[in-house]
């Protein structure tokens, strides 16, 4: 569980900046640089942080002469299963990128699993907000990859609790 933390606390400093550099005049390349490097960590191509790779910069319009510092998203838990597909898969609750500092949410979740060596987000669930339920939003599609059909997990590890009521049910939840 300490190599996945490490992986999402190095992933989402990438986002931070990321963001960042969106945001700022003339670091479109610097920019474009970061999402692809984000993307690689991913097994396909509709998963992501919502960092898109853009063909050309962005009208004047949207940027900031001096952007914000993004916050770092929060990572809630991490969660193991044994897989079928995959012999290991990790479910890694987390917020929204640039989260309040004050309200800590769970809004998405990120499958996590090691392909050739490698660990890959094989997949993102994300929390609707008229329905408080979880929805497939990217990656691999097998059907045993939703997490109510997981099973029961290995191991759970708890980071940070959330202060919205749903959140703190799903945290406190053995999944």
């Amino acid at each position: 569980m300490k190599e996945i933390k490490e992986l999402l606390d190095f992933l989402f400093k990438k986002e931070q900046e990321a963001i960042y550099l969106g945001e700022k005049k003339g670091e479109f390349d610097n920019y474009n640089k970061l999402a692809k490097e984000i993307k690689s960590y991913m097994k396909d191509v509709t998963v992501g942080f919502g960092l898109p790779i853009l063909t050309s910069p962005k009208p004047d319009i949207f940027y900031e002469d001096e952007p914000a510092n993004p916050v770092s998203r929060h990572l809630f838990k991490v969660s193991e299963y044994n897989n079928e597909k995959y012999s290991t898969v990790w479910t890694c609750y987390v917020s929204i990128p640039n989260p309040s500092a004050t309200t800590k949410k769970i809004t998405n979740c990120f499958l996590v699993a090691k392909i050739e060596d490698n660990l890959k987000v094989i997949a993102k669930m994300g929390v609707e907000p008229d329905t408080r339920k979880w929805k497939f939003y990217g990656g691999d599609e097998d059907e045993s990859l939703r997490l109510h059909n997981l099973g029961k997990p290995v191991k759970v590890e708890r980071y940070l609790e959330p202060t919205d009521e749903w959140s703190l049910e799903e945290y406190l939840k053995d999944k």
